[in-house]
């Protein structure tokens, strides 16, 4: 008989755990020693649980915390849930509740809000209160079709960066950029190591390293493959438009690449400002950022608000202790938030409010997919107060 037990990782469990990571998430080898120490900079030594069977490492999840600029431009910091893996033997036997549970404790106690993470599966984190808030459009640019309807100007103000103009640059452009972007993951400086390094491990003999060109209000970082004279933006970050359109300039004007791929996000111009639209194609849309509110009272009080008004949300939770009334009254974009025995507008689960909370998703889908039972009324009520007026993005992964 097996005995399983949990606790914080130690140190000795590290190797271990490395190994199991690439197991569990389809590497082709363990991380290497440089990166492994890049990574274990970015988080405390306490935000990761191991479950053991026998002394065996069996499952494992850790978190970061990581600043969120939330709509209206307040930074949150959030519990960024990642690393999370139940072997494959050990299937079925409550291990990812017990790693879940013991992080919820652990959140709660740090007083944070609101959690996140980004699923490599879309049916796991719902069950937890979790719901896909931040979407991108993965899309393929066609060079060949490229015509600006604006006359470029004589001066691109884009040039490649030099490595000390990148390490000094880009975190402060990404810091610019983050402040105004609802669902914007800011990076800790300890980020920014493992990015710059950009690891050979991350590529196949046939890419490049990164390509970074700068602006004086935007970066982006490229890489090619010699295959099939294809790019990859990796990383594209403009404060203003005109930082926008100077680097997709360069960025489409890429000497012999026929295509193009990025993340973009779900309302970027790019396509508008073609003669061609079509030579922006989206070939997918999947979900970048989910969001799980731990303190309905607090994180519904941090954002601002399309239109004043009130509403009553009835809002269940069959994970944790979130469920109840909670009186939304929003007055000069503001919201006052409490509990409240008053008869409800709208019902829905914590899931489905963690969903709306950055404006990824309209509260008017949801309702029409069945997942929030509410008035006409009511809704148009929901869905103004929620709506925002550019879609969130979050640009980072973890």
């Amino acid at each position: 008989m097996t005995s399983l037990t949990m606790s914080p990782a130690t140190e000795a469990d590290w190797p271990e755990i490395i190994g199991a990571d690439a197991r569990a998430f389809v590497l082709p080898a363990p991380l290497p020693t440089d990166e492994i120490a890049e990574f274990r900079a970015k988080f405390p030594d306490d935000a990761t649980f191991v479950v053991r069977d026998d002394g065996r490492i069996v499952g494992f999840s850790m978190y970061f915390v990581l600043p969120m600029t939330l709509p209206g431009g307040e930074v949150v910091p959030t519990a960024g849930l990642s690393w999370v893996a139940v072997a494959a033997t050990h299937r079925r036997r409550g291990l990812l509740r017990r790693m879940i549970d013991a992080q919820f404790a652990t959140w709660r106690a740090a007083d944070l809000s609101v959690a996140i993470l980004t699923a490599s599966e879309g049916t796991i984190y719902e069950r937890f209160g979790f719901g896909p808030a931040v979407f991108a459009h993965q899309a393929r640019i066609d060079p060949s079709a490229v015509v600006f309807r604006r006359q470029a100007p004589e001066d691109s103000r884009v040039r490649y960066g030099t490595p000390d103009e990148i390490a000094t640059r880009a975190p402060e452009i990404h810091a610019r950029w983050a402040a105004q972007h609802p669902g914007a993951i800011g990076r800790p400086d300890t980020w920014w190591p493992s990015i710059f390094a950009d690891r050979t491990f991350r590529r196949n003999s046939q890419t490049s390293g990164l390509h970074y060109l700068l602006h004086a209000d935007g970066y982006a970082s490229y890489r090619t493959d010699a295959r099939n004279h294809s790019a990859t933006v990796e990383d594209f970050v403009a404060v203003t438009t005109q930082a926008h359109d100077d680097l997709w300039r360069v960025l489409t004007g890429l000497d012999l690449i026929t295509s193009i791929d990025a993340a973009i996000p779900v309302d970027d111009t790019l396509g508008h400002l073609l003669t061609d639209s079509r030579a922006v194609s989206v070939t997918g849309r999947p979900d970048t950022l989910w969001v799980s509110i731990l303190d309905v009272v607090d994180a519904l009080s941090r954002r601002s608000y399309g239109v004043d008004g009130s509403i009553v949300l009835d809002v269940a939770d069959t994970y944790s202790d979130r469920a109840g009334r909670y009186a939304v009254v929003v007055v000069g974009g503001r919201a006052t938030v409490s509990r409240t025995d008053q008869a409800a507008d709208a019902v829905l689960d914590i899931a489905t409010l963690s969903s709306i909370y950055l404006g990824g998703i309209s509260a008017r889908e949801l309702a029409l997919a069945g997942r929030i039972d509410t008035t006409e009324e009511h809704l148009d009520v929901l869905a103004r107060m929620f709506d925002v007026p550019r879609a969130p993005f979050a640009g980072t992964f973890f």
